[in-house]
């Protein structure tokens, strides 16, 4: 695997930074997750929870750190599990414990990389600082992931990734015309800047390859989304135009070029959408003639492209009168038989279960864990020819149970007898 031989002593949490080693991991890293059992990664215990066999999990809706007190376990949450994929390990070390922050750094000296995701200042405070790191492994590479970054005037606040996403901008940007912003859903800043977070280890270790040297490689998650609101960011500039105004966000409609039809209109069922983009006069008349020409078609208005964006909305209602009657995937083939750009808007179950596409490539892989049956899990979204990665990395499993390779590690790395981890234990060094 492309990255086997590299270990990364790994203190990320949540998403944004676990997303980082997960990539890692796929690609063959050796991932320690330094977890614990008094403070578990929140993901860990926040809902939406892993159902027994039988059983039905709560939806998405309910993943708030509010409802994590409730947890059974510290091994079901289906955020973590969505996150710690790649073969990560997972040991139990309680760093305020002097015993405790000596086993880190005795473990910083046999590591390639540490990786942490704590507000900024927090790692320092413990005593494991950049300073304090380079003196235990001079070449050590320390990436640290964070919403505003190491510096600046706003690097005491915290974030997470939907607040991240509203101080750029991004939130604003979802939403139907003169109505409240929708958001993002869940966190995408979680997924972008975990993949930055990949490119700043992997750009670390080229560094050292070439130079001998380590460095600090400081991770925001904020920056990451300003270069995302790009083409408002160029608006204001150019044109003095505010992205709040009357009429945006624009919805389903395309403004550039104009387009008309060309939005998402329900498809027959609950929730289901079919996207539909005429660019052009031949897509126009594909529709229609899709369609069976309905009468509604004739309609002066729609006679060219520009009557019919200037009248859109009248006609997305008449559309929808054809689209609200069909299934989705059936309209799609039918309208792109034709030469008319649909396509199916997919939840999650189609993308799992019914795709064609994912699963010609192989882009799920059943994993589970001592506790969780396998269950479908993506790992990085690309193929490699000479160095296949793998969902669950070299030990080809699912996340990890809490603290349950600290044993199997400190005996590994640091020389320790099975007495000598039960002392530790007994002396509440591993919690």
């Amino acid at each position: 695997m492309a990255l086997e031989g590299l270990r990364i002593l790994d203190f990320t949490r949540l998403g944004f930074g676990a997303q980082a080693t997960l990539i890692c991991g796929c690609l063959g890293a050796e991932v320690i997750r330094v977890e614990s059992t008094l403070h578990p990664d929140a993901i860990r215990v926040m809902p939406p929870y892993i159902a027994e066999p039988g059983e039905r999990g709560e939806g998405f809706g309910a993943a708030t750190l509010a409802n994590a007190a409730g947890a059974a376990s510290a091994n079901r949450g289906g955020i973590f599990y969505k996150y710690n994929t790649g073969g990560k390990r997972s040991i139990t070390v309680d760093a305020r414990h002097p015993k405790g922050l000596a086993l880190l750094k005795d473990l910083v000296a046999v590591s390639d990389v540490v990786t942490e995701s704590f507000a900024a200042g927090t790692f320092a405070r413990w005593g494991l600082g950049y300073d304090v790191l380079r003196q235990i492994r001079p070449d050590i590479i320390y990436v640290s992931m964070c919403g505003f970054g190491h510096s600046g005037p706003d690097v005491s606040h915290v974030t997470m990734g939907p607040t991240a996403q509203a101080l750029t901008g991004l939130t604003f940007m979802v939403g139907l015309p003169d109505r409240p912003p929708a958001g993002w859903s869940f966190s995408y800043l979680d997924h972008v800047g975990g993949y930055l977070g990949a490119v700043a280890i992997l750009t670390g270790l080229l560094h050292r390859r070439r130079t001998g040297e380590g460095q600090h490689l400081d991770v925001s998650q904020l920056e990451p989304a300003t270069a995302l609101s790009g083409a408002l960011l160029l608006d204001a500039a150019l044109n003095n135009r505010p992205s709040r105004r009357a009429g945006y966000p624009t919805g389903n409609r395309r403004l550039h070029p104009p387009t008309a039809p060309a939005g998402a209109y329900r498809a027959a069922g609950t929730d289901n959408w079919l996207v539909i983009s005429c660019r052009t006069e031949a897509h126009w008349q594909a529709l229609v003639a899709a369609m069976d020409r309905p009468a509604w078609t004739t309609d002066p208005r729609f006679a060219s492209l520009t009557g019919r964006v200037e009248h859109a909305n009248a006609l997305d209602a008449l559309l929808e009168t054809w689209t609200s009657v069909r299934d989705r995937y059936e309209a799609m083939h039918l309208l792109q038989a034709a030469g008319v750009p649909a396509g199916a808007v997919q939840d999650a179950a189609d993308r799992l279960e019914r795709d064609p596409q994912l699963a010609a490539r192989g882009h799920f892989t059943s994993l589970g864990n001592a506790e969780v049956s396998p269950l479908p899990l993506e790992g990085v979204p690309f193929r490699m020819s000479a160095t296949p990665p793998h969902t669950g990395g070299l030990l080809h499993r699912g996340p990890p149970l809490l603290g349950e390779d600290t044993a199997a590690v400190l005996a590994e790395l640091l020389g320790m007898t099975a007495d000598d981890v039960e002392l530790l234990a007994s002396e509440g060094v591993l919690s």
